[in-house]
């Protein structure tokens, strides 16, 4: 569990977005830290995919800001952030306003994403799948004639021991097992080397076994690695088992905020999505 309280890697303020006459998402507000896990969970319809996508730019919010600080990342990566002009030149480290900036800008500043239904190059082996992220990310797009499969090579196997897939490299990915896809597509989303993961129901249509392997993965990396971690889950069992921090939307506002002990107990969310005899 998260004991110290750092400064927010992750803010987002008031969001709002509707459709014609529904309102998805209604003034959601939270923070992520660095190292945390944060789930973020409510019945089908509740807005948590619609938040997903105003955060990491698939779609444009009506009102509200989504702040990221830049103070996580290293000297390293700022100094290139700046050179891409991505991050001002020389100037006071402070959270960046990210609000509807397209996804491959917000991407390059350190957030990932994995999404409900895995994207992945079917044709491509498990190998060339994390370099393709991998030359990607570095803009090397006109190097790749005859060379594609020489860059990045060990970087890619090291993401895939990571994930448990190396021995799997060589493997042509329209071949894997479910669960083996979502571990590749949790690779690729490292291979961008992020500070803040959004997962989009990460152990979706994966049996107990493989959910509970996954996350104890996501667990493990968020701690080792000092990312933060926001997704989406409906399997109770792990969002109370391995969520730092856990917020439960319902009809698009926030009605609770709290670690898995508070939620639980919550009169409202046992009310409207928990039942009041479930996880008593």
């Amino acid at each position: 569990m998260t004991t110290a309280l750092s400064s927010p890697l992750l803010s987002v303020n008031n969001l709002r977005k509707s459709f014609g006459g529904v309102l998805a998402v209604d003034g959601v507000t939270f923070d992520v830290r660095l190292g945390q896990i944060v789930a973020l969970i409510g019945a089908n319809g509740a807005g948590k995919t619609t938040t997903f996508n105003c955060i990491n730019g698939q779609l444009p919010p009506d009102s509200g800001t989504v702040l990221y600080n830049p103070a996580a990342l290293t000297t390293a990566e700022r100094i290139r952030l700046e050179q891409e002009g991505e991050l001002p030149k020389a100037g006071l480290i402070r959270p960046r306003d990210i609000t509807g900036r397209l996804p491959r800008r917000i991407a390059r500043l350190g957030i990932g994403r994995t999404f409900q239904i895995t994207a992945t190059f079917s044709s491509m082996t498990v190998r060339e799948n994390v370099q393709m992220v991998l030359i990607a990310q570095r803009k090397l797009w006109k190097r790749l004639w005859g060379f594609a499969g020489k860059l990045f090579r060990d970087e890619a196997m090291a993401l895939l021991y990571t994930v448990g897939l190396g021995a799997q490299a060589e493997r042509h990915t329209a071949t894997l097992a479910y669960g083996d896809l979502k571990r590749l597509e949790l690779a690729m989303a490292l291979a961008n080397d992020p500070k803040l993961l959004l997962m989009d129901e990460p152990t979706a249509g994966m049996g107990v076994e493989e959910r509970d392997t996954l996350m104890r993965l996501v667990h493990g990396i968020a701690k080792e690695k000092n990312i933060g971690i926001l997704f989406t889950e409906h399997d109770m069992d792990a969002v109370f088992h391995y969520a730092d921090w856990i917020i439960v939307l319902h009809r698009g506002k926030v009605i609770a905020k709290g670690n898995a002990a508070a939620i639980k107990s919550h009169p409202q969310v046992r009310e409207v999505y928990l039942g009041k005899e479930e996880h008593a």
